[in-house]
């Protein structure tokens, strides 16, 4: 079931409103913690948009105020004993936003890049919005190996959902075959009515990955610092 921005606004306190608001704004943040300055969430006029981005139950901060890595939000997966490494990490905007700077700005640059063309194939897949967008890649420590692209699939809610869409990034992605040591990555579009603060499992071919639970945590513990970073001290 989607989540509302009527619900959304019921579940989130005024500061978290008032916070959200200055960043659309274009209002100065607090000098950044981390040490780089806030990164900037970037709206072109064609591709990704915050407000095509159907928020989920927690607040969206400004972007630039987070300190976890790529690896904190990634959900691993490892296939027949280790033939074949697939690492999973959702590019929804509230998960990216408690990223590093650098690392929201590379994360955001897969969406803003491709964001006409992902719009596009959610539009024929059926969506009317964003969809959820998944960064995929597969990575295999044998001497060749190969994969089967929308094997991959995710059980939620009782249900399983198969990518409607998947984007290449990297340029063999479709060849379908890793070398030793070789990394092939690609954008995974599904349904945005996957709701990421329910319980989720990766699967691929009977192999099971529940990490995404442990990582719901990690992002609740990083959202309070960041809020904390984020609004001024009234005392």
């Amino acid at each position: 079931m989607r989540t509302t921005p009527v619900r959304f606004a019921k579940r989130t306190f005024g500061v978290f409103v008032a916070l959200a608001a200055a960043a659309c704004s274009g209002a100065p943040a607090p000098e950044s913690p981390v040490g780089a300055g806030p990164a900037m969430a970037q709206n072109p006029a064609d591709g990704w948009n915050e407000s095509l981005e159907i928020p989920g139950a927690r607040p969206l901060p400004p972007a630039g105020y987070g300190t976890l890595t790529q690896d904190d939000i990634t959900i691993p997966l490892e296939v027949t004993e280790g033939r074949l490494l697939i690492k999973v990490a959702p590019l929804t905007e509230w998960v990216i936003r408690m990223t590093a700077p650098d690392t929201y700005r590379r994360l955001n640059g897969y969406k803003v890049s491709r964001g006409e063309q992902i719009l596009d194939r959610a539009r024929r897949g059926g969506e009317r919005g964003w969809p959820l967008v998944l960064f995929v890649s597969y990575y295999t420590r044998a001497v060749e190996s190969t994969y089967e692209p929308y094997d991959l699939q995710i059980r939620a809610q009782n249900q399983v959902f198969r990518p409607f869409d998947i984007i290449a990034v990297t340029p063999d992605f479709n060849r379908e075959r890793l070398r030793q040591q070789e990394s092939q990555v690609a954008l995974y579009l599904f349904e945005s009515d996957i709701d990421l603060d329910l319980p989720l499992e990766v699967e691929y071919e009977g192999s099971r990955s529940g990490r995404w639970s442990g990582i719901r945590l990690v992002l609740d513990n990083e959202l309070a610092k960041v809020m904390a970073r984020v609004v001024p001290d009234t005392r």
